[in-house]
């Protein structure tokens, strides 16, 4: 017997984006703003670093050995993630080792400024970074130049290759 499913991966997605935000809000009205954004971290960091083994075990990306192929295991990373191929086509501009992404969109700064919730936010993406460049054994070394959430405009994240030895 086959069962009924949704037309679209996206649909589940999106479901599991609005339980995060309602997770969220009920951590910090529960343990306050500070203890909430730290597990919020925590535990962005722990599943990236599993979805990304998980992508390198069933060999859908393989481990990078220069920065640009880095970059396409972080669209690979989105793609499968998040709903609308969020952050997938935005700009990247490479200088040696050093890649420089631009993001003009963020479902959790939406979500957070329509809950009056951006004050004192940790941005989950640095953790989200941490989480697939420690998977694939390559030092964490990214830095977020300007933020949404810090009013900037955009997002501008600077991410360097340098893989553990």
């Amino acid at each position: 017997m086959s069962l009924p499913e949704f037309k679209s991966k996206n649909t589940v997605n999106k479901l599991w984006w609005l339980h995060d935000s309602f997770w969220h809000a009920t951590l910090v009205e529960e343990l306050g703003p500070v203890r909430a954004h730290q597990l919020n971290l925590k535990v962005t960091e722990k599943i990236f670093r599993m979805l990304t083994l998980r992508l390198l075990r069933e060999k859908i990306i393989r481990k990078p050995r220069s920065i640009r192929e880095l970059m396409s295991v972080f669209q690979t990373v989105w793609k499968n993630a998040f709903f609308d191929d969020l952050y997938v086509n935005e700009p990247v501009e490479y200088e040696g080792d050093t890649a420089v992404w631009t993001g003009s969109r963020c479902h959790a700064y939406d979500s957070l400024s329509k809950a009056n919730m951006l004050q004192g936010y940790a941005c989950g993406c640095q953790a989200l970074r941490n989480g697939v460049m420690k998977a694939l054994r390559i030092k964490p070394i990214h830095e977020i130049e300007e933020s949404l959430l810090r009013g900037d405009g955009r997002c501008v994240i600077r991410v360097t290759f340098s893989p553990e030895k």
